[in-house]
């Protein structure tokens, strides 16, 4: 179970950081920030820095109170100077890190007996924390094709005579650096290129949308149970005898029509399901896995999770959703037959009035105003106690992609385009 937590954090941690990298301002300056911050123990010094301060802003007052105080206040400065310039020649003077991390490391363990517990166990923590950092950190190893690697000569490719000795007589002559063949057949690649054209450049993918490539553990696999089905409230969307749904609904910022109530609705309601009824009529037990590229749901009601009858007598426990509106970008149904073929239905759905039936959901939650994606969520009906007495009004709830097990979608009006199928 450890290493799964911290694999997915590590994961986490690379997705996020890669997507701030494409969003953040100035990249050649962070870039050249980066490459001079891990050229030298950084994080060292800034823990050892951190350290120095800790201890000295603990009893720091005005100097004829210090000198009252006596040895206590007094060595914490000078116990908390050390540290901060331990740090100081971690980040600008590596070269010497190994000799002042060892005088860094006994000047932490000094400030326990000295200077109040050094500083409450939090500077010394820290000034032991950077002191090991910069004594374990190594630069990177020399780069292929530099002084005295791979057997190459300095200054040979130049012509500049240096003060290596030559080659002995009769060593045969020297193989070519294995750079060799690739500065002689780039710029024949890049000629190539501008006379045939260069291909057509793939669009960039929206930064926005950087979390939505991470997906998260499902959560699913543990049938928490939940109440029997109570009795209907009323008929489904597509029962004969509902009433028509109103046309026009208040959004924040706007006005709505004068006797519009929707801003008076309270977002959680307790109690009987609001809405339309359940669908109380079979449905199979095998059901599609459906996808769109986004879907977005207006006026939603999330119910959380019920039971529907099956075909068989049974029944198959699924995630209720009501919804004034659904629209689905790249909406694709695959269905396997009889034969074990295929069957896939591609079209674009703009649905009124629907509920949705799933036995399970994953996509990434679109933030509104910010159209940031979050991680890919996802979540199985067998997790959520069914019919429980609370629902959720959403006034606009968007996933960008979307995954689900739909078992049942009924509604009052569908239309449709570009419909296409194989």
């Amino acid at each position: 179970m450890l290493t799964f937590v911290l694999g997915f954090l590590a994961e986490l941690a690379k997705e996020t950081g890669s997507w701030l990298d494409r969003i953040l301002p100035a990249p050649g300056v962070r870039r050249a920030l980066r490459c001079w911050r891990r050229s030298r123990p950084f994080w060292a010094g800034l823990w050892a820095v951190a350290g120095g301060l800790e201890l000295i802003a603990l009893p720091l007052a005005p100097l004829p109170l210090m000198l009252k105080v006596g040895i206590g206040a007094m060595s914490a400065i000078g116990v908390g100077l050390v540290l901060i310039a331990g740090g100081l020649f971690f980040v600008f003077a590596p070269a010497q890190r190994m000799f002042v991390s060892v005088v860094t490391a006994i000047a932490s363990l000094v400030s326990l007996a000295t200077t109040n517990l050094g500083g409450f166990g939090i500077g010394c923590g820290l000034g032991l924390l950077g002191s090991s950092m910069a004594f374990g950190w190594l630069p990177d190893g020399p780069a292929a094709g530099a002084d005295g690697a791979d057997g190459a000569v300095p200054g040979a490719v130049s012509g500049a005579v240096g003060p290596h000795p030559k080659a002995p007589e009769g060593a045969g002559a020297r193989p070519a650096p294995p750079g060799a063949a690739l500065a002689l057949t780039l710029p024949l690649v890049l000629a190539a290129g501008l006379v045939g054209g260069a291909p057509a450049r793939a669009a960039d993918p929206d930064p926005r949308d950087g979390l939505a490539a991470l997906r998260l553990p499902c959560l699913t696999g543990a049938d928490t149970g939940g109440a029997d089905d109570p009795d209907p409230t009323g008929p489904p969307p597509s029962g004969g005898d509902r009433p028509a749904p109103p046309s026009r609904t208040a959004r924040p910022g706007a006005v709505g029509a004068p006797d519009d109530r929707t801003p008076l609705v309270p977002p959680v309601v307790v109690g009987a399901p609001p809405g339309p009824g359940r669908a109380e009529y079979p449905v199979s037990p095998y059901y599609p896995t459906v996808g769109a590229t986004r879907l977005t749901a207006t006026d939603a009601l999330v119910h959380g999770a019920t039971y529907l009858p099956t075909a068989g007598g049974g029944r198959i426990k699924v995630l209720w959703v009501h919804a004034a509106r659904i629209v689905a970008d790249d909406y694709r149904l695959r269905v396997t037959g009889p034969d074990g073929s295929d069957h896939v239905l591609d079209v674009q759905l703009d649905i009124r009035d629907v509920d949705v039936y799933a036995t399970f959901l994953r996509g990434a939650l679109v933030i509104p105003w910010l159209e940031v994606s979050t991680p890919q969520l996802c979540l199985g009906a067998d997790v959520v106690p069914a019919n429980l007495p609370i629902a959720v009004r959403l006034p606009s709830l968007t996933l960008r992609p979307v995954t689900a097990g739909q078992v049942l979608v009924d509604a009052a009006e569908v239309r449709y385009r570009v419909l296409g199928g194989h």
